[in-house]
């Protein structure tokens, strides 16, 4: 995908000469942040279950926020 281009995708970035200089940092960045996240930890959800009950509003957005905990995973034998 091209930042520079007419991706309405991007549009948070901003356009033309006006466009953030961080945009394909930022695209690279989410990536191996998002991979990063999954490899190292467990995610438990808050309260046990999922609430997907839907809130008033245009978006729809949750009645209830989705609260999840990271458990970091440990590989104790490389660590001694």
């Amino acid at each position: 995908m091209d930042v520079r281009g007419q991706h309405y995708q991007l549009l948070p970035f901003g356009s033309g000469r006006r466009g953030c200089p961080g945009t394909t940092l930022a695209l690279k960045v989410v990536g191996i942040m998002l991979g990063s996240m999954i490899q190292c930890f467990d995610w438990n959800v808050f309260g046990g279950n999922v609430d997907m009950e839907e809130g008033i509003g245009i978006t729809l957005p949750r009645a209830h926020p989705l609260i999840c905990l990271p458990v970091a995973k440990v590989d104790y034998d490389l660590l001694m």
